[in-house]
């Protein structure tokens, strides 16, 4: 399998065309994001911690344009993986009333319940009705890059693309939160709320730092300073992951529930979390049966894991921005007791194997896919050598935020 090099026109100069090309109307505004990765934190994100995110150079451009009837008519291309999807905005907005209802992971209800949730919010017009949104992306889809988040993110840009502060900070910031709440609603894959406000917030040539104690935004810089090379490793691409199991849902259910029951926002600002928590999951064993929540032990893994990977992060941000780099490598390369969520174990430990100074899941319980981060001089040779295995690879060079482009 070759690595992936993406086409050298840019998709936000593609997409208009495409655009045209399919539906005979010019879009009414274009933009594009870019893939993120994760540094570490992906499962603290949910948990309240600390999260860092980097942008990637591949990215996904998005065209819209309205339509005169209630149809949301999707065409998206993911590096070559192509749909067609439709959907009636009435049946997003039942969608939206059907809390807990299984997602059917349309990209037309996906990206309709982004300008449903848009109009919700007012942010769009109340007259908003159908829409023809082309994506296409640059971000194979199963890389662990946050292909889908890029392309909400792109969306909601385009969508807003006529807004006088557009690029404001605070515009900004309610569009990765609007982004975030939309995709949980309408898609049935776990979502990263770092991803879009990486994508959206982010800053050229550093990776963000987001603290959900107070929802700060900070930089560190770029891990490819440390003279490594990313490379994002799959064994393919062209799908996103889904977990039948769905053991991040499962855990993050939990947390919600827990946090609901001791009214905080998240475990992260309660006391001695995890002993209180396993009391209030003993006495509900006790009073409505084992059944009503997790068992003892994993209650106790879930926000132990919680916290453990919040002081990974915090001491992962404190290297990168000292640049102590063996340290950093060390921190984010260090093994991981994740409460049995899906990760590719064998895949980091083969990155290990050739070389990297770390290597890690790239989103836990999220992506069957992982990061390497080899020495610059060795990265072209490792890259074919993991290609010729027959593994998907993806170079992952630094990238810029999120922009309108017409």
């Amino acid at each position: 399998m070759a690595v992936w090099t993406a086409p050298e026109t840019p998709a936000s100069d593609r997409v208009a065309q495409a655009h045209l090309n399919r539906t005979g109307n010019a879009p009414l505004h274009t933009a594009d994001a870019p893939g993120t990765f994760i540094v570490v934190g992906e499962n603290s994100d949910h948990f309240g911690g600390i999260t860092i995110t980097g942008l990637t150079g591949l990215r996904a451009a998005a065209a819209v344009s309205p339509r005169d009837d209630t149809t949301v008519a999707v065409h998206c291309d993911f590096a070559g993986a192509t749909t067609e999807d439709t959907a009636d905005c009435r049946s997003i907005e039942e969608l939206a009333e059907q809390v807990g209802a299984a997602r059917s992971g349309s990209l037309a209800e996906r990206f309709g319940g982004l300008v449903h949730t848009l109009v919700g919010r007012q942010m769009l017009s109340r007259d908003t009705a159908g829409m023809d949104i082309t994506v296409i992306s640059d971000v194979p889809l199963g890389a662990g890059l946050g292909a889908l988040h890029a392309a909400d993110a792109a969306l909601a840009l385009a969508l807003l693309g006529g807004d006088a502060e557009i690029d404001s900070a605070p515009l900004r910031t309610r569009l990765a939160d609007i982004a975030s709440q939309s995709a949980r609603i309408f898609s049935p894959l776990p979502v990263l709320r770092a991803r879009h406000s990486a994508a959206l917030r982010g800053r050229e040539g550093t990776v963000s730092v987001i603290d959900y104690a107070d929802g700060s935004l900070t930089q560190a810089p770029h891990p490819a300073k440390a003279d490594v090379r990313i490379l994002s490793i799959a064994p393919s691409h062209g799908e996103p992951f889904l977990d039948a199991g769905h053991a991040v849902e499962k855990g993050r259910t939990f947390i919600d529930d827990a946090c609901a029951n001791f009214g905080v926002a998240s475990l992260r600002q309660l006391p001695n979390a995890a002993d209180r928590v396993v009391e209030w999951v003993d006495a509900r064993h006790h009073v409505h049966g084992t059944d009503s929540a997790p068992t003892l032990e994993t209650a106790r893994a879930w926000v132990d894991f919680g916290e453990a990977e919040t002081e990974l992060s915090a001491n992962a941000a404190k290297a990168l921005r000292s640049m102590r780099t063996d340290e950093f490598f060390q921190i984010i390369g260090e093994p991981e007791r994740t409460p049995g969520l899906p990760a590719p174990d064998q895949l980091v430990q083969l990155l290990q194997l050739r070389g990297a100074r770390a290597a890690r899941p790239a989103a836990a319980g999220m992506s069957q896919a992982a990061l390497a981060y080899i020495p610059a001089a060795e990265a072209d040779e490792v890259a074919e050598s993991l290609a010729a295995d027959g593994l998907a690879v993806v170079e992952v060079t630094p990238g810029a935020p999120a922009r309108v482009t017409g």
